[in-house]
């Protein structure tokens, strides 16, 4: 069942896009020791909304959990290698620029 692409989940398609490049996950004795999933959606939620992490939403986990995995993940260069490796594989049909996203400065024009 894949997540609908106006919804703050990820699609399946680009799940499994990213999967891959995802730490840990692997099974425990109860079952797998991390759900990178919601953990994305959650990162995404984030710098969607513009939210300080206390606006979380609870379906994404405990705050505390997912702040502290974050600056984790940076300190060790997890969503560095993420970017890079995605940048590298980019979906250019869609990208658009014109003069209303780029502006130049002042002192440019003439």
């Amino acid at each position: 069942m894949s997540v609908k692409p106006d919804s703050d989940g990820l699609t399946d398609e680009q799940w499994t896009r990213i999967a891959p490049l995802m730490p840990g996950g692997c099974k425990g004795k109860r079952g797998p020791r991390t759900n990178n999933r919601r953990f994305m959606e959650a990162v995404l939620w984030m710098a969607r909304s513009g939210s300080r992490w206390k606006d979380l939403p609870e379906r994404f986990g405990k705050v505390s959990a997912v702040k502290q995995r974050y600056y984790d993940w940076i300190e060790r260069g997890v969503f560095a290698t993420i970017f890079e490796s995605l940048s590298g594989q980019a979906d250019m049909e869609w990208l658009m620029v014109d003069s209303t996203i780029v502006r130049a400065h002042q002192h440019a024009a003439g």
